[in-house]
């Protein structure tokens, strides 16, 4: 199985390279295949995806396309940074728990109570935001413990056995999935695919994505998924108790046990306000000043979506924790053990492909081959998000938004679709909920909770089908506004 695995990349560039093409050149053929060959790899994991990310290192300079200096410089992208400093913040946050912390305050509301509904869209919506900050798989390895919990707590007040299976059990792990997928959608640190998405959009068309631009459309797609997946939801699984006798009073426990706030999560919670600082400063200082402003433009260039994460991730390091201990919030160690450096390695080196083919006129190619098919600016969204969401939960979803980025980012501005729209529009659909290899958080959900993968891929199935309809039809409203 490893040996068909290794294979499959070189018999996918031969299988590229021999394949008819119009109006490509030699060497943009080459480098379809080497990519081709990169994202097999990705998608099969015969080695690491950091490993198969270093491919063009060797084929780049061996085919003749670019010396190994130009090659390594294609590796020297802002996403790399990006997802170092956005990462490490997020899993800052879950080390020292302050995002249990906000989610069992969250929990803990009044208007809440012990009533099993309201309590579980609690809990799926603070999943829902505290995965707009931290990556999906960051947030269900974080609440479904609290998950975990009340349905224990169920159990014993209605003499549930443990054993015993419940839609509960089935409801709270998929909803603090689903909660997670939601809110990825929502803003740029979501998820590590949502840059990979506006790298390729500004290498590909030479057009930036600030941060309150994603949410244009982030945040209606995040609050209309976010009900669909709770309708679903409502609608498979009825759990057995509607009313907690004493859910509120566990809550409660559950966070007085954190006690007050330490001095970690006081640090942590001063880098994450700095970051959002950092992140909209510059919007705010244009709608002050206005656009043309000197201090407005320097904002851009200085303040830019790309410089915040490297300089939280400074900060971090200067920021103390315990001053007579000389501890800070964040150590080179923890930097080796959790920076994703397989991640990073990937989305650098798919960009930079990208970079390749765009020398070598991939996106003129891509552009008359999408014109072929006949689609326009109506039915492309539609067609995006279901060739998207099928390729999502058969592979890697940053795989698939490197193949689908790259040819279908030009090929909207060729149509007369504002690409920005593709950008945003292919991640958010990059979400795999129906299988439990699709990715790390529906992984992380279907081991810890009581799901069964029958329902999750039949209650997967229809969420993904209802998504397909939903997000190309929000894009397809907003995209001129975008």
């Amino acid at each position: 199985m490893l040996l068909m695995k290794f294979f499959s990349g070189p018999l996918t560039f031969i299988a590229l390279y021999l394949a008819p093409y119009e109006g490509l050149s030699s060497e943009g053929r080459i480098v379809l295949a080497i990519f081709g060959w990169m994202i097999t790899w990705w998608m099969a994991q015969p080695v690491p995806w950091g490993v198969a990310a270093l491919l063009p290192l060797v084929l780049f300079p061996g085919f003749g396309l670019m010396t190994i200096g130009r090659t390594v410089g294609l590796y020297g992208q802002n996403v790399f940074f990006w997802l170092l400093g956005t990462v490490l913040l997020g899993y800052a946050i879950q080390r020292h728990g302050l995002a249990k912390r906000f989610a069992l305050w969250f929990l803990s509301r009044r208007v809440i109570g012990g009533n099993t509904y309201r309590l579980i869209f609690a809990f799926m919506l603070s999943t829902s935001i505290c995965s707009m900050f931290i990556s999906d798989a960051a947030s269900v390895a974080m609440m479904m413990p609290v998950g975990i919990s009340l349905v224990a707590y169920v159990r014993t007040v209605g003499g549930i056995s443990p054993s015993q299976k419940t839609n509960l059990g089935t409801f709270m792990s998929l909803a603090c999935l689903y909660g997670a997928v939601a809110g990825g959608t929502a803003t740029l640190v979501g998820t590590p695919y949502n840059v990979l998405s506006v790298g390729l959009l500004q290498t590909l068309i030479g057009q930036d994505l600030g941060f309150f631009d994603w949410m244009k459309v982030g945040v209606p797609v995040w609050i209309t998924s976010l009900g669909m997946f709770y309708l679903v939801l409502c609608l498979f699984l009825r759990p057995e108790v509607p009313h907690l006798p004493g859910g509120a009073e566990f809550i409660q426990q559950e966070r007085k046990k954190l006690g007050p706030l330490s001095s970690a999560e006081r640090a942590t919670l001063f880098v994450f306000v700095s970051m959002v600082t950092l992140f909209i400063l510059p919007a705010l200082i244009s709608l002050t000043l206005g656009g043309e402003h000197t201090l407005t433009k320097w904002a851009r260039v200085a303040l830019s979506i790309y410089v915040v994460p490297p300089a939280i991730v400074l900060l971090m390091f200067c920021t103390p924790v315990n001053w007579r201990k000389s501890e800070f919030l964040l150590t080179w160690r923890e930097v080796t053990e959790h920076a994703p450096w397989n991640i990073m390695l990937m989305c650098a080196s798919a960009v930079g492909v990208s970079v390749a083919l765009v020398e070598f006129g991939f996106v003129t190619f891509a552009e008359g081959l999408i014109a072929g098919l006949g689609l326009g600016p109506y039915s492309l969204p539609f067609v995006t998000a279901l060739l998207v969401a099928v390729g999502a939960n058969m592979v890697t979803a940053s795989a698939v938004t490197a193949l689908f980025g790259t040819i279908l980012t030009p090929a909207a501005q060729l149509i007369g679709l504002n690409p920005v729209s593709m950008a945003i529009l292919i991640p958010q659909m990059a979400t795999g909920i129906m299988l439990p290899w699709s990715g790390p958080a529906v992984a992380i959900a279907f081991a810890s909770g009581d799901a069964e993968l029958k329902d999750m891929i039949r209650i997967g199935a229809v969420a993904t089908a209802l998504l397909a309809i939903l997000v190309p039809g929000i894009h397809t409203l907003l995209a001129p506004y975008l």
